[in-house]
């Protein structure tokens, strides 16, 4: 079981840090702590620039933001389109989501949209860690022109405990969902 943590780990790892190139229609970026004031944590922060970077340099024509409500009720959507706007992003190309309260809720939201959007390819804009098990699930929904872009351009000390949850956490969508 320790070998087979290790190498799910490594793999996530090399999978989460390795930035696809290339370009999509729409970017979709998963949600992170906001606050009472609708303010976004530094590791959103993190995501939001760089969906931001991958937009102005044209990589996708659309940014997908979407997230849950935490405890305070504010809906992590609509505080991620607010940040985007506020750095210039046109509203218009921002869709927000308040439902994806988990990995797979943002998929299955994100494909009912590409759907009548007409999107045929995605990035995906999260924590390294988490890249491997998002576009595992937004392809097993069925979109499977996915592309993974990390907010994280260095790997911390404490990305340790990101590691240990997504190995659960993938097998438990590879079992439930």
């Amino acid at each position: 079981m320790a070998v087979w943590f290790v190498l799910h780990s490594v793999y996530i790892c090399i999978d989460g840090l390795h930035n696809d190139k290339g370009y999509a229609d729409a970017e979709i970026v998963l949600g992170n702590e906001v606050y009472a004031d609708s303010s976004v944590s530094l590791p959103l922060k993190g995501r939001l620039d760089k969906a931001l970077e991958l937009y102005v340099n044209k990589r996708v024509k659309k940014i997908f933001v979407s997230g849950g409500r935490g405890d305070n009720g504010v809906g992590e959507g609509s505080a991620m389109k607010m940040y985007l706007i506020k750095k210039n992003a046109p509203a218009i190309d921002i869709i927000a989501d308040n439902n994806g309260k988990n990995t797979y809720f943002t998929a299955k939201d994100f494909i009912a949209i590409s759907d009548s959007m007409h999107f045929t390819s995605a990035i995906v804009v999260t924590s390294f860690y988490h890249i491997t098990r998002s576009k595992y699930i937004i392809r097993k929904l069925g979109f499977n022109h996915v592309k993974g872009v990390s907010s994280d351009a260095l790997f911390a000390s404490k990305d340790w405990i990101g590691v240990t949850r997504e190995f659960f956490a993938f097998y438990k969508y590879l079992i439930y969902y």
